[in-house]
């Protein structure tokens, strides 16, 4: 059977055929025409022009299919990943572009492909019409701009369900990438009963205040733990804690809260929060000041945690101090006595000298203490009234000098004064321990001295801190304050004294 070309290049070439065969018989006929004398006239010529117009068949044109898939947007983010399945079944349709006729429908396919057919170039819409009154349409154009893995629907507004209008050029033969995610609708599924969460776990002693749980640490009992919502206005839960110190309160659901912990005495207070270096197993996690002071910071629980014990608490406990026992007065001395022969020594047959004055200072020699003055045999006591630092001196007489310091090895024979210098008459400084009840080694060794003083000598005022006067042999008196005798016997005269002198 003869094609359609053929038959259209017959029709036009029948034609010509046609027109031709008119032309001649027109001309035929006039060239037989008698002339004016009645006889035909060869000599009559024709020029006929003549053009002839033939229509180019019209093409009839090719429709257009367009697709391609509608599938079940899972993570509803409007782009076609992996492991999304298509959806069967679903009806896709073909309208014009202002929506008022429908041209073409289909239903797609297991794997979600439908195809409808334009029949002309022009200007369409794909509709999609979603499968149940729940679902809903994912969102247009969300790829990235890859046209082939997003979703050209309209989610919503006045073209919801519809794609925006797609012009098909005469051109073109298919459109392969007008797709629709859709978002389907499942029975959410039933809600399991969260299980409540345990939380704990130790408030003790921190003994040592540096906020970590060390060996021999006690738990306290009794304290009372609470559980407070993340933003301290709901008590969801107490528990007083166990003789080892072990407490527990339940969170009734995954969420936000906070553990409180009471002080059990106004006094008391907490140790330092986070310190065993991360460690939070052996560290306090309670807020020791600020406006947090008590709580611990907030707990984010998940919907996947049972229980939480690592949420600990240290308590400095406030404890009465131990009285402080009164301190015992310390006695010191010893010996006054003659260096006959001037060697710093107590040797065989030196006697005491008695009625001599020896004062107890404070070690900068700002402050006299206590007074004594020697018996017959030389020997004297003073008291300290606490362990510190003191000076001992010896008040001497004119004419009475000093014999040399530390000499030999033993401290009990030897004279502990110095001789001359900025602390003459004076011991060197001396500490006191708090263990130390008497030091009876503390002797004066004393060059031309009588085997007595006759009379009392005077006690002299303290130097004072502003100015200290380096003591001599006959010391000044200080104008302000008057000088202070010390008090003597009764029966004495309170009056001062030049020294006697004394010959042997």
């Amino acid at each position: 059977m003869p094609d359609v070309a053929y038959r259209q290049r017959l029709k036009r070439a029948g034609s010509v055929v046609l027109i031709a065969v008119m032309v001649l018989t027109l001309l035929n006929s006039v060239s037989q025409a008698p002339s004016a004398v009645g006889a035909p006239n060869p000599q009559l010529t024709f020029i006929l022009p003549l053009t002839l117009v033939f229509p180019t068949a019209t093409r009839t044109p090719t429709p257009i299919n367009i697709g391609n898939r509608v599938w079940d947007d899972l993570d509803a983010d409007g782009q076609q990943d992996a492991g999304e399945p298509g959806l069967a079944g679903v009806t896709v349709q073909l309208w014009n572009a202002d929506k008022t006729d429908l041209i073409a429908s289909d239903s797609t396919d297991a794997s979600g492909i439908y195809a409808v057919v334009a029949p002309t170039p022009g200007t369409y819409r794909v509709r999609v019409v979603l499968p149940n009154i729940l679902d809903s349409f994912s969102g247009k154009d969300l790829a990235g701009g890859d046209d082939i893995d997003d979703s050209d629907i309209n989610p919503s507004g006045p073209n919801i369900g519809f794609t925006d209008i797609i012009s098909i050029a005469s051109n073109v033969i298919s459109i392969s990438s007008i797709d629709a995610g859709i978002i389907v609708f499942r029975t959410p599924t039933p809600t399991r009963t969260p299980t409540p969460i345990n939380l704990g776990n130790l408030v003790w002693d921190d003994l040592d205040a540096d906020g970590q749980q060390d060996a021999g640490e006690p738990g306290l009992a009794g304290v009372t733990v609470q559980l407070w919502s993340a933003d301290k206005t709901d008590l969801i839960a107490s528990d007083l804690t166990d003789a080892s110190g072990i407490y527990a309160v339940i969170a009734p659901t995954p969420g936000t809260y906070r553990i409180r912990v009471v002080l059990p005495h106004l006094l008391d207070s907490f140790t330092g929060k986070d310190l065993a270096g991360g460690d939070d197993t052996d560290d306090s996690d309670i807020n020791p000041s600020g406006s947090n002071i008590g709580f611990t910071d907030i707990i984010s629980i998940a919907s996947n945690v049972i229980s939480i014990s690592s949420i600990d608490a240290g308590i400095v406990v406030f404890k009465t101090p131990t009285p402080t026992r009164t301190p015992t007065p310390i006695n010191l001395g010893n010996f006054v006595w003659r260096d006959t022969n001037a060697n710093g020594i107590q040797d065989v047959g030196e006697t005491g000298v008695g009625a001599a004055q020896v004062q107890l200072w404070n070690s900068t020699k700002t402050a006299l203490i206590d007074t004594a003055v020697t018996n017959a045999s030389g020997i004297y006591t003073l008291v300290a009234p606490t362990p510190g630092s003191y000076r001992i001196r010896i008040v001497l007489p004119g004419g009475i000098t000093i014999s040399p310091k530390n000499q030999g090895a033993d401290d009990t024979k030897d004279n502990d004064v110095n001789p001359n210098g900025v602390d003459l008459g004076f011991t060197d400084a001396f500490t006191i321990a708090s263990n130390v009840i008497s030091i009876s080694s503390l002797d004066i060794g004393l060059t031309n001295a009588p085997a007595s003083f006759a009379t009392p000598t005077a006690t002299l005022v303290p130097p004072t801190a502003t100015a200290t006067r380096t003591p001599t042999r006959t010391p000044t008196r200080t104008a302000t304050p008057a000088p202070t005798l010390t008090p003597l016997p009764p029966g004495f005269d309170q009056r001062v004294y030049l020294p006697s002198l004394m010959k042997e």
